[in-house]
Parts: C-alpha cells; sequence; structure tokens
C-alpha cells in the first residue's frame, strides 16, 4: 500500500506541475504540494488591475488509499488524466459531489458496464 501512495503522490504532483505554465500577464500558477498531510493544490495568483486574483484551480487529496479530486475549476477531465497515468479508476474519488450523487455516479458506472447491450454487442472483423 505504501508503494501505491507513493505512487499517487507522484502522479498528482506531475499532474498539477503541468499548470505551473499557465502563466499570464496578471497572474501565476502557484503550486502546493503537503506530502505529510497528502494534500495536492494549484492556485492562480495575481492582481488584474486593482483586483485580486486567488483562484484554486485543482485540490487533490490522498486519503484511505484513494485520490479524492476535492475542487477542480479547470476545462479538463483530471479523473481521466489519472486513470491514463495508471491509477484504477475505483481509487479515484470525485470529493466534489455531495455523498448521495457520489453514489449515484458510481452506481450508473456499475449499471453502464453491467448493461447486457454493452457485453453482447458483436464485434465485427475485417473481411
Amino acid at each position: 500500500m505504501e508503494n501505491m501512495t507513493e505512487f499517487y503522490k507522484v502522479c498528482v504532483k506531475r499532474l498539477l506541475s503541468l499548470y505551473q505554465s499557465l502563466k499570464t500577464d496578471c497572474s501565476e500558477v502557484e503550486l502546493v504540494f503537503d506530502d505529510e498531510r497528502m494534500h495536492y493544490m494549484a492556485f492562480r495568483i495575481g492582481w488584474r488591475k486593482h483586483k485580486r486574483i486567488h483562484l484554486c484551480l485543482v485540490h487533490i487529496d490522498i486519503c484511505n488509499d484513494m485520490i479524492v479530486i476535492q475542487a477542480n475549476n479547470t476545462e479538463d477531465m483530471i479523473d481521466a488524466e489519472l486513470i491514463e497515468m495508471g491509477i484504477p479508476k475505483e481509487k479515484i474519488c470525485l470529493g466534489l459531489l455531495p455523498p448521495d450523487v457520489r453514489t449515484y455516479v458510481v452506481r450508473q458506472e456499475r449499471i453502464k458496464s453491467d448493461s447486457f447491450f454493452d457485453s453482447h454487442i458483436p464485434i465485427r472483423q475485417a473481411a
């Protein structure tokens, strides 16, 4: 389990590090990595004229052998990117959704994957 947690940390840090290049004329992206408490965040920080910019772009926690996406204020599908990095989708929790909705989403995902049509569609072979 310790090795998986370390793997999760590396993946989350690698993912969030990609946001650091999103610097603009009036803001930059600041990364916060807390390995002890396993909290990881990317913030947009800066000023636009006299208006302060302070926005949490992404907040991810690692808790109980799970990756919990607490906030995603980007257009990116962070869960899909983590899956592409090799993290099993059942180890990713959308903490930004209320608990009752999370259960519904997981249940719907299972129904889709267990669907008669998904498992019984004939595969055409090339002629």
